[in-house]
């Protein structure tokens, strides 16, 4: 079983896990002195421990073996409305995390119906798909960022719409860049025109419509074979 701990560095040779933490690795896992667990920081560092101390609030572990994976050169960036139930947005981040997602950007659009969320709330999501998946890279979730303010921030990327202009299909795509995904009433014309003029690209995700979060997904699908 992994357990997380994201003020656990390489300069550790131990280290006490937080209450939550300890209450899964004593009670509900029943670990005991003497059984072997994975430790993960979420910057790239997993620590392989020994427990030596087995309470249930404070489990104390030696460290035994400590490997660092570096971060993918190239992110997978995905910049999305928020939706406007927050299960849909819980979902995407979960599976979004299990796949590969580097980065989530949370932009308010002119056709946004929800315009906050609750970041503690998705980020503990986020760290429970991190464990799940055995990854060792948190996912970076910033925003709400306004839609001009991101396009300034990130001038290239990929955009997904609904208009019928000339578009790429996903699996056309050559490199990792930003995606645009906007609300379920869809990006405006005039930020449809702000994100081409700037030097996005409009990609075709489906032949159907989907919701924000699907359409997403799918992105994140199609750029994690890129990474």
């Amino acid at each position: 079983m992994i357990f997380y701990a994201p003020d656990c560095t390489s300069k550790h040779d131990s280290y006490t896990l937080s209450e939550a933490e300890s209450k899964h690795c004593i009670k509900v896992l029943r670990n005991k002195v003497g059984n072997e667990i994975e430790i993960i920081n979420g910057k790239g560092w997993q620590f392989l421990c020994k427990i030596v101390a087995d309470h249930h609030k404070r489990c104390e572990v030696q460290i035994i073996k400590k490997t660092q994976h570096n971060r993918p050169s190239n992110e997978l960036h995905i910049a999305m409305a928020i939706p406007k139930s927050s299960d849909r947005l819980e979902w995407f981040m979960e599976k979004a995390t299990e796949i590969g997602i580097h980065r989530l950007s949370l932009i308010n659009c002119e056709h946004s119906e929800r315009t906050t969320f609750n970041e503690k709330r998705l980020q503990k999501i986020t760290i429970s798909a991190l464990k799940q998946s055995k990854r060792y890279h948190l996912p970076i979730i910033e925003g709400p960022i306004p839609f001009d303010e991101f396009i300034k921030l990130n001038p290239k990327g990929f955009i997904g719409h609904c208009n019928m202009d000339d578009k790429i299909r996903a699996n056309k795509m050559k490199e990792t860049m930003a995606f645009l995904i906007g609300p379920e009433g869809d990006f405006s014309i005039q930020e449809i025109q702000k994100a081409m003029n700037s030097g996005y690209i409009s990609v075709k995700l489906s032949e159907n419509r989907l919701r924000t979060e699907t359409a997403a997904l799918s992105a994140v699908i199609y750029l994690s074979d890129l990474v």
